[in-house]
């Protein structure tokens, strides 16, 4: 059925705005209005592994993979050389121009930021709150902290530990981003229904919150269908499998010194933080901190067109009553890496060897 949902935002333009603001006096609902933000063309190389390797604060250097040559994809250029790019997300305590209203504000849970200097900084604070991935395969929650940063000698713990600590910290961050995505979707789904049923009864801040949201998911917000079906979560494991893969489980130049876990690219502009290697081909994407780059791999994988058989399976996965699933979701990403279907497989194995799989329904405290 072919939504009008267009013509009615067209109509309430006129009185949307003030509205907005008239619906702030009387409850006390605040909004800001962002810098404008640029779209980073976030493209993933998928050889993380090839700066796991990397010792001395040099420029990255690219390593052979099969084929030699990469194939990237996305080619377009529209911004200037002197371009920064910014965070996919623009404010703390909000997702864009406005926090999606209703329960889904409330249902946000407040992480504790982390800040390790060493691996053995950050076990230690893993161990003063009890939080072992034991605990989580039994059914425990997960608490509810933010690690900043990898720490810079990770790389000195045998692979076990390593792995473990890895797996530890980014875990909770995936679940935090994925949180806030359910709750933008809790919301769509709502507004869907209401289109559907009383179309008219959809107020002036619900249009507002359901254009922002159809803006940063690169799609018509006439696309209903379409939106519900990028408004979605990554499955942990699958998240933790290829941030593990792409940054050699932390030890990466470019996970330490650029908060890259995912090999996504940039290939022009600016780097938005100061890192020591220049923008070019094939070089990776740096970030704020480690809850940026989670986000920004969600969003890519959200919104990419090379992405989107992944994003139908998924949602063939909901109308079947089913969780997306990682270990086959997977297999729809064969555009993630040049080396396709070796690479699917690869992921594959270190979900199986490390039971990632576990912590697909697992929930932060809170939550």
């Amino acid at each position: 059925m072919r939504l009008t949902l267009r013509p009615a935002i067209e109509r309430g333009r006129n009185y949307a705005f003030p509205a907005a603001w008239a619906a702030v006096l009387a409850t006390g609902v605040g909004f800001y209005k962002p810098s404008p933000s640029a779209d980073v063309p976030y493209v993933s190389l998928g050889v993380g592994s090839a700066y796991a390797q990397e010792a001395e604060p040099e420029p990255l250097q690219m390593v052979d993979v099969e084929p030699a040559a990469i194939m990237f994809v996305r080619h377009e250029v529209s911004e200037p050389d002197d371009v920064a790019y910014r965070s996919t997300r623009e404010g703390a305590g909000s997702h864009g121009r406005f926090a999606a209203p209703g329960n889904a504000v409330r249902r946000q849970v407040q992480v504790r930021a982390i800040s390790p200097r060493t691996a053995d900084e950050l076990a230690g604070f893993f161990r003063d709150v009890s939080y072992t991935l034991t605990d989580i395969r039994q059914g425990e929650a997960v608490p509810p902290v933010k690690v900043d940063r990898v720490p810079a000698d990770l790389g000195t713990k045998d692979g076990v530990e390593r792995k473990m600590l890895f797996i530890t910290a980014l875990l909770p961050v995936i679940l935090e981003v994925n949180q806030r995505v359910l709750a933008d979707r809790e919301q769509l789904l709502y507004l869907r229904d209401k289109l559907v049923s009383t179309p008219q009864m959809l107020t002036a801040i619900e249009r507002i919150w359901l254009e922002d949201l159809a803006e940063r998911y690169d799609t018509p917000v006439e696309k209903i269908d379409e939106l519900v079906r990028r408004v979605d979560i990554v499955p942990p494991s699958m998240a933790i499998a290829q941030g593990g893969v792409e940054s050699g489980w932390g030890t990466s130049f470019a996970a330490r010194n650029g908060n890259a876990l995912y090999g996504q690219i940039q290939s022009v502009g600016r780097h938005s933080v100061s890192v020591p290697w220049k923008p070019g081909a094939g070089m990776p994407q740096p970030f704020t901190d480690v809850g940026e780059s989670t986000e920004a791999y969600i969003t890519n994988l959200n919104t990419h067109p090379a992405y989107a058989g992944f994003r139908s399976q998924r949602a063939a996965m909901r109308e079947r009553g089913e969780d997306p699933d990682g270990f086959r979701l997977i297999g729809a990403l064969l555009r993630y890496s040049e080396r396709g279907q070796e690479y699917v497989q690869f992921v594959r194995q270190i979900m199986r060897e490390n039971d990632l799989r576990d912590f697909d329904k697992a929930k932060l405290s809170g939550f």
